[in-house]
């Protein structure tokens, strides 16, 4: 057999050794409940609202941070492995001239945040993951992104970006503070949200012969309802009782199941009322709730009832 003829040969078997991390990379992700498809860029740029973009230049980019692709998130895995034999041919080929040839031309990538997606080259960052290669030369375009997109997100967490996205558009919460850190887990948080600002607005409207902005009124509601909360929750460290949540969670929560408490008990309730209550019905942690709810039963109070209707239900991804 010539040169040639064994490269080609060794091109297929390499390749058959991919399909076969492809199917073990399916199966440990469906095991172990890891993202396994590739982000599709299409479907990214629609929920994130993307438009405009900048060319980066030339680079070398982590393979590591290449987990979307624009045309081709079906046939290869998260990590780029192939899927289907009928990739095979141009699988082996491009392994032939990376491995023998001399190398090919740069890739060319989108860049979104920390993320990746290839809009020409996926054989080859396919191929160059095989050889264990840390990073791929590319030509990269960057899109501007309002909210974060990091390696793990999952196809299904976009429809939440989408509504962060849509309460920034209205709100300008991120240019008016860009320190904000406004993330949720609950689908219909950015109506909620926007329901606060809107209050708050109304509320300075009627202290002040001026009509507010909403910029004027997103930065008041920031600074004078929103960032108290989320100190109280850090102070305190709620987040251990609820770590599927967010602080944002936990303000939307805590407040919701306060207006509640003061509705049903007809009768001021303070906030750190609010907090222990809402902790001691809503943490999914038993080693949390257990002692409180000990120390109720030995005290002999009577307690708020524990069913609250839909309409009132705290809004926290752990208590949902």
């Amino acid at each position: 057999m010539t040169d040639v003829g064994t490269a080609t040969l060794h091109a297929t078997l390499d390749f058959r050794r991919a399909r076969r991390r492809a199917f073990q990379e399916d199966l440990r992700c469906l095991l172990l409940k890891r993202p396994v498809n590739l982000l599709p860029f299409e479907v990214v740029r629609e929920n994130l609202h993307l438009t405009g973009y900048a060319y980066r230049d030339l680079q070398y980019v982590p393979l590591d941070s290449i987990v979307g692709s624009v045309g081709r998130y079906h046939d290869f895995t998260r990590h780029f492995w192939p899927r289907q034999d009928a990739l095979g041919e141009r699988w082996a080929r491009i392994a032939h001239l990376m491995m023998w040839g001399g190398g090919l031309p740069p890739i060319h990538l989108y860049q979104v945040d920390e993320v990746y997606f290839v809009k020409d080259g996926n054989h080859r960052v396919s191929v160059a993951r095989y050889l264990s290669a840390p990073t791929i030369e590319s030509y990269v375009w960057e899109f501007h992104a309002r909210v974060p997109l990091t390696l793990d997100t999952r196809l299904e967490d976009l429809p939440l970006k989408e509504e962060l996205v849509t309460f920034l558009e209205h709100t300008d919460l991120d240019r008016v503070r860009p320190q904000q850190q406004v993330v949720f887990t609950v689908p219909g948080s950015c109506r909620l949200l926007e329901e606060h600002v809107s209050a708050h607005r109304y509320w300075l409207e009627s202290h002040h012969s001026d009509e507010v902005t909403v910029a004027e009124a997103v930065g008041s509601w920031y600074d004078l309802v929103y960032t108290p909360v989320v100190e109280t929750i850090r102070e305190r460290n709620l987040l251990r009782y609820f770590p599927r949540s967010t602080e944002t969670d936990l303000y939307l929560g805590i407040l919701n199941h306060h207006r509640y408490l003061v509705h049903s008990l007809e009768r001021p309730v303070s906030l750190d009322q609010a907090i222990e209550d809402y902790v001691d019905h809503f943490s999914p942690r038993l080693r949390y709730r257990v002692p409180r709810l000990l120390r109720y039963w030995l005290r002999g109070e009577r307690r708020p009832p524990k069913a609250l209707s839909p309409a009132t239900a705290p809004t926290s991804g752990d208590a949902l």
